[in-house]
């Protein structure tokens, strides 16, 4: 075996592989074996740090052996040699993105220049080779980039959008009633068929949607279940709490799957990637944390804020974070560069929510001052204010039909976000509305209350 094998075998890795691969199995084993998890075990710390050295000097190398040529790359044939194929576009984009994650600004530009040659049309390209010239000084470059990415994505909105045919028109469909204390999160399964529930009562309660039956009730939690989640497959609930902890359950059995710690104070808002692989998490401690779903494991990450955060959202591609803070600060993260793209400033008081408009473009805030914001997520301005709320805004969440729900108090307002324009109020809780949730079809909505209720709408 050639050293070069043998790097790849310590990082557990076939020939070959990508620096996306080399990278995760990097951050993996270097969690695992990090010397500081063995304080109190001598020959643990010891082992640790032999296999840290082995698995930081394979990283080292493997990082660099990567064969670029223009127009192509490698791969492993199995028999010893490399064969040759063609880059494309997104190929280099996403070396691209590499360079830049790891400061390397420079490389970074080429590469997103050579997937706009390859593709004149593509609009991440441009935009974060502007964010790459911007690091580096370049400030027209990084301008002209910036509009053109922007243009660009106007253009496809314009040939893309047509004129809603989804009716605005809302009506009660049912109550649930089970729980004994506040109703704080709910979450809709991809298919519309079960709606998951957690509550200050310490439970989590599992409803089949269509009929309103109970199905199950999950206990583990000691204390307050404060946000709920399933995963994009359906297959697996997600729960973060008062008690510090983040769950993992199997949503069709109810079997507890994992037990998440690292955070120190109460957990009080989670986010799942869209392609399932992560768990965003953030709470009262001041912590951001990312987790591996299907593992449980923490991810090593340097994303942080300075003050509580109330809430945290992945974008539809899955590599932008908004995090929502008591310092009434919006910032905005690229997950893949590990970078801080954005602070948004604006709110008056500390931002309660955070949410993606589907098409990932715009991100929407809800404040305490009363106010939700639109924001243009490719340039960090403001879009627009929509201030009908007459008491504190607890959440923003769009729907599939292209509405944004909001709450003041105990009604849940609808919006078209393009004009402002208030589509619709829902009453009938007699107390705060906590969240809602749509279907992924968008014709079903589902509101909880500190009445201890959910409550079920239909759009007509």
């Amino acid at each position: 075996m050639n050293k070069l094998e043998r790097y790849y075998q310590i990082l557990g890795l076939e020939p070959g592989a990508s620096l996306g691969e080399i990278k995760q199995a990097y951050r993996d084993l270097a969690f695992v074996w990090h010397p500081d998890r063995f304080p109190d075990t001598p020959h643990l710390k010891q082992r640790a740090e032999e296999e840290i050295k082995k698995i930081n000097e394979a990283y080292q190398h493997l990082k660099t052996f990567q064969p670029i040529y223009p127009n192509q790359t490698s791969s492993w044939t199995g028999t010893g040699i490399y064969s040759t194929y063609w880059f494309d576009a997104d190929t280099f984009y996403n070396q691209g993105m590499e360079n830049a994650r790891r400061g390397r600004y420079k490389q970074a530009i080429e590469d997103f220049t050579q997937a706009i040659r390859l593709n004149p049309n593509h609009i991440k390209a441009y935009k974060y080779r502007g964010l790459a010239s911007a690091k580096l000084g370049y400030e027209n470059r990084a301008a002209a980039d910036a509009n053109k990415a922007a243009q660009l994505e106007r253009k496809q909105r314009k040939t893309t959008s047509t004129p809603s045919s989804q009716p605005t028109a809302w009506k009660f469909l049912r109550q649930l009633t089970g729980h004994s204390n506040w109703v704080f999160s709910i979450a809709i399964s991809p298919d519309g068929q079960t709606l998951v529930s957690g509550s200050a009562d310490k439970t989590i309660k599992i409803w089949h949607l269509p009929t309103g039956t109970l199905l199950n009730t999950l206990t583990g939690h000691s204390e307050w279940v404060r946000s709920v989640a399933i995963s994009p497959d359906g297959q697996m609930i997600v729960s973060g709490s008062d008690d510090h902890s983040i769950k993992i359950w199997h949503l069709a059995t109810g079997e507890l799957l994992h037990t998440l710690t690292g955070h120190f104070a109460a957990v009080w808002s989670i986010s799942i990637s869209p392609d399932g692989s992560k768990i965003v998490s953030s709470g009262q401690d001041k912590r951001i944390e990312i987790w591996n779903l299907k593992t449980g494991e923490r991810l090593p990450s340097c994303i942080g804020r300075s003050n509580s955060v109330y809430s945290v959202a992945i974008s539809p591609d899955g590599q932008t974070l908004a995090s929502g803070s008591c310092d009434k600060t919006i910032e905005i993260w690229h997950l893949g560069m590990d970078r801080l793209l954005h602070v948004l400033k604006g709110h008056s008081s500390w931002v309660n929510s955070v949410a993606f408009s589907l098409d990932g473009q715009t991100l929407a805030s809800a404040s305490y001052d009363k106010t939700i914001k639109l924001w243009q997520l490719g340039t960090g301005k403001p879009l627009n204010t929509l201030t009908w709320h007459h008491s504190h805004v607890g959440f923003v969440v769009f729907g599939a039909n292209g509405h944004l729900a909001s709450r003041g108090d105990n009604t849940i307002k609808l919006w078209q976000p393009s004009s402002g324009k208030l589509v619709s109020s829902l009453n009938g809780h007699a107390d705060w509305v906590n969240s809602v949730a749509f279907s992924r079809q968008g014709n079903i909505l589902a509101s909880c209350s500190r009445d201890m209720t959910i409550r079920v709408w239909q759009c007509d």
